[in-house]
């Protein structure tokens, strides 16, 4: 989530001698850009005790605490800015962001209308109460902001990615793709966004394309084993079993307890006829996951020769 603090780093305001609100201000500011977090609250608390009546040093204070861990003070300073000053707007947009950390998008949504109503072309109240209704599922409200906090700021990454999401939840891929695309634009090593052109186009069973995105979003991020296995996914249902079984492989190194991975990798062996590693990732899987084990147990069933199948058939016409 977006969250404002700002830095008014004035060489000749920490150079003068004036021990006024706004130098301690300033200086607590200028102390936590540079990572000095525990002089930036010395420096805040002082602006404070000088100036009662000073939201930003308290948003700036709040978002200190946010980043030591302390969220009940975080949310305190927040909402003593907002009573202080209720047109103060990022006393709004953090105080928000911080419910959104914590799973409360409901309230968070109320929040940043209160900021609307304040400035009803506030961008960051945009962004982030779309990115709230998405959380919430309701893509059509979601749509809306996101795309006004485009209007107002097209360098908003996380609105292209979430209109992309709602976009292709609504089946609308030229959009969907359209808006990934205006995101690699600005950030050519936005991993989630190849990921989901991958998988918009694996869905639409364009598995090479689906490949060329999900090698790249897997150069970008080795370490997440959700790419590797939709890499391994596009590359079997693109034919290539050993280029799918070592995709795979690397996926099951990260996350070695996934059932998806592990039955994957028996759909990749069957392929390749081997049945013994393929019973063995089989019933592994279900091991992982007992209420698809039937499905698994049906895949083992599906590899027996069809010369072994012909006997019981015909044994049970017989008992007939």
């Amino acid at each position: 989530m977006n969250k404002i603090i700002f830095f008014t780093l004035i060489a000749a305001g920490l150079a003068g001698c004036n021990r006024s609100p706004e130098y301690y201000f300033t200086r607590g500011n200028y102390l936590f850009a540079a990572g000095k977090e525990n002089e930036a609250l010395e420096s805040y608390n002082k602006a404070l005790l000088l100036k009662k009546n000073y939201p930003e040093a308290l948003t700036s204070r709040g978002l200190l605490f946010e980043r030591q861990g302390d969220k009940q003070k975080a949310g305190l300073d927040y909402r003593k800015a907002i009573d202080l000053n209720p047109s103060y707007l990022p006393a709004y947009n953090n105080l928000g962001a911080l419910l959104m950390d914590g799973g409360n998008y409901r309230e968070a949504a109320k929040l940043f209308t209160e900021a609307l109503a304040t400035k009803q072309d506030y961008s960051y109240a945009l962004l982030n109460r779309g990115l709230s209704f998405y959380k919430m599922g309701d893509c059509a409200s979601a749509t809306e902001d996101l795309t006004k906090a485009l209007e107002l700021n097209n360098k908003f990454e996380m609105a292209y990615y979430h209109r992309a999401l709602c976009e292709r939840n609504a089946r609308n891929l030229p959009a969907a793709m359209a808006d990934l695309d205006a995101l690699l634009a600005l950030n050519p090593a936005a991993a989630l966004a190849r990921y989901e052109r991958g998988k918009a186009l694996y869905y639409t069973a364009d598995y090479a394309g689906a490949v060329q995105e999900f090698s790249k979003a897997v150069e970008l991020k080795p370490e997440d084993p959700a790419y590797s296995y939709w890499l391994a996914e596009a590359l079997y249902k693109a034919g290539y079993m050993e280029g799918a079984l070592e995709a795979a492989a690397k996926a099951a190194a990260l996350k070695p307890a996934s059932y998806q991975i592990r039955g994957l990798m028996g759909d990749i062996y069957a392929s390749l006829k081997d049945k013994e590693k393929a019973t063995a990732q089989y019933m592994l899987a279900a091991e992982l996951s007992p209420k698809f084990a039937a499905i698994y147990q049906s895949k083992l069933d599906a590899m027996e020769p069809a010369a072994k199948k012909k006997p019981a058939a015909s044994q049970r016409k017989k008992r007939k």
